[in-house]
Order: C-alpha cells, then sequence, then structure tokens
C-alpha cells in the first residue's frame, strides 16, 4: 500500500508520542523533531507507511542514542496482556471452537498499537471481540490450509499482542501436524514491535518445531524481499497486525492477515469501518 497524506500525519503523531515519552528537555525534543519533519516532507510516497516509518525511527535513534525508545512500554505491554493470559486460555479452552476463539484472542491483542493510540484497555477489548463477527471471514479457508500444511510463517507485530499470538501458535501445534514454524520478528526496533529481546522471557522455546527469525528492517534495507523468503517457504503465513497489511496486501502473496481496523486510510480500501476485525485471506 503507498503512503497517503494522511499516514505521514499518523507516524509524525507517533514520533511525537515516542519523544514525549523519551523524557527529553523541550529544547532537545524539538530539534529531534524539525529532523523528523524534515525527512516526512521528503518522503517517498511510493512506500509503504511502515517503510516510512522505519526511517523515522532511525532519525529517533541515530538523534538521540536511545536503541529502543518504547523499551519500557513494551515490557509493560507484555506484563498486561500476561495478567490475562489464565483468563484468554480459559476462554480458548472452553469454548465451541478453540481454534477460531484463539485467532480472535490473538487479533484482540491487536489494540495494543503506539503507532495509533498510547491508551487502550486490553481486557475490555478482549470482551468485545470475543463478542464480533468478522467483517471478512476467511477462517473455514484457513482451517483447510492449515490441514494440509507442514510449515507455516507467522509475521508478528506488537508488544503485548505477542502474549496472545503465543496462545494462538500453541492452538495451531496442538490442532495441526505442523513440522516447521517461523515467527519472523524485525530485528531493529520499531514503535512498539516486538523484536528478540521482548519475547526472552515468553518462553517460545517450548513451541516444537519454533524458529525465531530476525530481518533486518533498516530503511535501505528490503525489509519485503527478505520477508518473502520465508513466505516462500511456508504452507501458511499469518500476517498479525495492520501494519503487516498495508506492506503487503498489494504483493498477492497468499496471507491471511489477522487484525483490527484502526485508521480511516484502510477502513476505505476495504470499505469496513473502523474497531472491525478481520481473518482474511488475500
Amino acid at each position: 500500500m503507498e503512503t497517503f497524506p494522511n499516514c505521514l500525519d499518523c507516524i509524525k503523531n507517533a514520533a511525537e508520542r515516542t519523544l514525549k515519552e523519551l523524557q527529553l528537555v523541550s529544547k532537545e525534543e524539538d530539534r529531534v523533531m524539525k529532523k523528523v519533519l524534515d525527512y516526512l516532507d521528503n518522503a517517498n510516497l511510493s512506500l509503504t507507511p511502515m517503510e516510512i516509518g522505519f526511517g523515522m525511527f532511525e532519525i529517533i535513534r541515530h538523534e538521540t542514542g536511545v536503541i529502543d525508545p518504547l523499551k519500557s512500554l513494551k515490557k509493560e505491554s507484555n506484563h498486561n496482556a500476561l495478567e490475562l493470559v489464565s483468563k484468554a486460555k480459559r476462554i480458548i479452552d472452553e469454548s465451541d471452537d478453540p481454534l477460531y476463539t484463539a485467532l480472535k484472542v490473538s487479533i484482540a491483542g491487536n489494540i495494543i498499537d503506539f503507532g495509533v493510540k498510547s491508551e487502550y484497555n486490553l481486557s475490555e477489548t478482549l470482551d468485545e471481540v470475543l463478542e464480533k463477527e468478522p467483517f471478512i471471514d476467511n477462517y473455514e479457508l484457513l482451517v483447510r490450509e492449515l490441514s494440509k500444511a507442514k510449515t507455516l510463517t507467522f509475521l508478528a507485530d506488537n508488544a503485548g499482542e505477542i502474549v496472545f499470538d503465543k496462545l494462538l501458535l500453541e492452538r495451531i501445534v496442538n490442532s495441526y501436524s505442523l513440522e516447521k514454524i517461523f515467527l519472523v520478528l524485525k530485528k531493529y526496533p520499531f514503535g512498539n514491535d516486538i523484536v528478540v529481546e521482548d519475547i526472552s522471557d515468553l518462553k517460545f522455546e517450548e513451541i516444537p518445531g519454533l524458529e525465531i527469525i530476525s530481518l533486518n528492517n533498516l530503511l535501505n534495507k528490503n525489509y519485503t524481499k527478505q520477508m518473502k523468503t520465508f513466505i516462500d517457504q511456508a504452507d501458511v503465513i499469518i500476517a498479525k497486525g495492520q501494519g503487516n497489511f498495508e506492506l503487503l496486501y498489494d504483493d498477492q502473496f497468499g496471507l491471511f492477515f489477522l487484525f483490527i481496523v484502526k485508521c480511516n486510510v484502510v477502513k476505505d480500501i476495504l470499505k469496513c469501518e473502523k474497531e472491525d476485525i478481520l481473518i482474511a485471506f488475500q
């Protein structure tokens, strides 16, 4: 998806929130923000919003010397999600269709998106999403594909929601005969997206056949091309989050997208409403 003017406003707002989290002195915050604004004024709009966002975060890291500006916030997000794990597991285990419920639980975690907003209520969102019908629901197709699959690539998204993603992956492993799962993360911190360090204590190593992949997401690297290697290797590909949708939906790779619609640009593309949920194949 190419970048629209509204997308640049969203990236600018995310930069402002990130700099506020760093609690810089006012003069320093203004200096870094001017660098970001100059960059956005000259951004290549043929890139996706995520790719332009990579460049924005590179500026913040370079100018402040802080490698992971939202590290403490990501840790807090994981903690908040972990507090709901027992509830989420019980809901999944007691449901009539545990895999479908696990998908909805995973989607509920997508509300944790500092790139769009800094405040959310995860518990309330979990309850709301479990009651919703997806605007696009390709669940039956996903089940059919998983029943034949030996390999799965899971394109991860944000901290916090990764806790619920783990519940989904565990349910998939328990239900289907997968031999390999590629869990694809970003190498460099980008917003509240997870990197390897963010999941070091979440025990992903307990999932049989799972391999963690860390892709170089600097702006001057072809992140999508790197990702395609693991898309091509897998029988089923699940992409979490609106950012991955914006990055990949034009490419017709044959992915299942799981996310909550959070912005007017995506809403208009899909002809749906904000806060709609999707289990969508393309």
